[in-house]
């Protein structure tokens, strides 16, 4: 972990105690490209999409497309970069898109 993220980190209050630094290192270590966690890789107002992203109901698939629309966004919807990423099909996120839109 950088030395800018450990300062992020330690500036920030955690109003959600320790679970919600859990979280927040957890969704950190999954959004990192590299071998180290920066400061761009911490955030805090993402535990409120996280935690919306496991409420009860939500199906597998819906689940699926919620994680590719993220990456979708991320990388400014570039439908290669995010299908090398996940190791999909460029395929199955142009069906997924289709099938969201109908």
């Amino acid at each position: 972990m950088s030395n800018e993220a450990k300062q992020k980190l330690l500036a920030y209050p955690f109003p959600g105690n320790i679970r919600e630094l859990k979280v927040v290192i957890e969704l950190a270590i999954v959004l990192s490209d590299g071998k180290e966690i920066t400061d761009s890789d911490i955030s805090f107002n993402s535990t409120r999409s996280l935690s919306q992203l496991f409420s009860p109901g939500k199906t597998l698939k819906q689940l699926n497309q919620m994680i590719v629309q993220h990456y979708l966004d991320q990388y400014d919807h570039n439908v290669l970069k995010v299908a090398e990423i996940l190791d999909i099909g460029k395929s199955t996120i142009y069906r997924m898109l289709k099938e969201k839109a109908e």
